[in-house]
């Protein structure tokens, strides 16, 4: 029981603006961490939907609204996960070799094309939510915890490239298989209350995490050799784009 609130205290730690835990990084204390992780995103998930009940009484335009339902994620998750975009695309943009692209996730320095690229990614889900009717806001709000429950999935399903340090984050035996099944719990739940909140829309969500999965873990094996947390992180923000965009096409094209 420590050990699993040890692993709460971390994520919200780790993932998320709340106070940063004293606790050690080791293998007991992280024996737990991917399961608590998809909670970050129903905290963020739950408060931007409070923000779509909110901001049609104060806006008069879609563009506030937008920003903040652009940059709302990656500021409750304390930039955890864009920062791990911002690597992968750092690493991607180099057109190094395989070793050359693995030291360059380690860097804490960020090439120019990777901020570029950065602005490109803001600029399209400004103009994405800029569109977005109100109740799909509350149905996007359970993507976050989809694109999450989906990076531990990764972490804890597909093979990791060579000298990735997610490992610490994956048990061993049975509580490995466990875990992985809770990550598709999670999708399956969440699924369930998109269809019935708006079954073209929940279901075009859907199709986007799936899309974004599949990008986002081709391009780990081709480019990297296996997934990293840096690069877990790049599924998250595509997954989080993705969404919403595919949300967006449903909305107009059968809504």
């Amino acid at each position: 029981m420590k050990s699993m609130w040890n692993s709460f205290l971390l994520a919200f730690s780790m993932y998320s603006v709340s106070p940063k835990s004293k606790k050690e990084r080791s293998n007991e204390n992280t024996k737990y961490i991917l399961v608590f992780i998809p909670l970050v995103g129903a905290v963020i998930g739950f408060i931007s939907s409070q923000w779509a009940v909110v901001y049609p009484y104060l806006c008069s335009y879609m563009i506030l609204p937008a920003v903040v339902g652009a940059v709302l994620p990656s500021m409750l998750s304390a930039g955890s996960h864009l920062d791990g975009f911002f690597r992968t695309v750092d690493a991607l943009c180099s057109h190094e070799t395989r070793e050359k692209k693995l030291k360059i996730l380690e860097d804490s320095h960020g090439g120019y094309f990777a901020i570029i690229v950065c602005v490109w990614y803001f600029m399209l889900a400004i103009g994405v939510w800029s569109e977005m009717p109100v109740d799909g806001w509350f149905v996007l709000a359970f993507g976050y915890v989809i694109s999450r429950a989906l990076y531990g999935f990764s972490i804890l399903a597909l093979k990791h490239a060579k000298e990735s340090k997610c490992s610490i984050y994956v048990p061993e035996g049975n509580l490995k298989r466990t875990e992985s099944i809770i990550m598709l719990v999670y999708v399956v739940i969440c699924a369930i209350f998109m269809i019935i909140l708006n079954p073209a829309v929940g279901i075009a969500c859907l199709i986007g995490a799936g899309v974004a999965f599949m990008i986002s873990h081709s391009i780990a094996f081709r480019h990297f050799g296996g997934v990293t947390e840096d690069i877990a992180g790049f599924f998250v923000q595509i997954c989080e784009v993705l969404m919403p965009l595919a949300a967006l096409i449903a909305y107009k094209q059968w809504w």
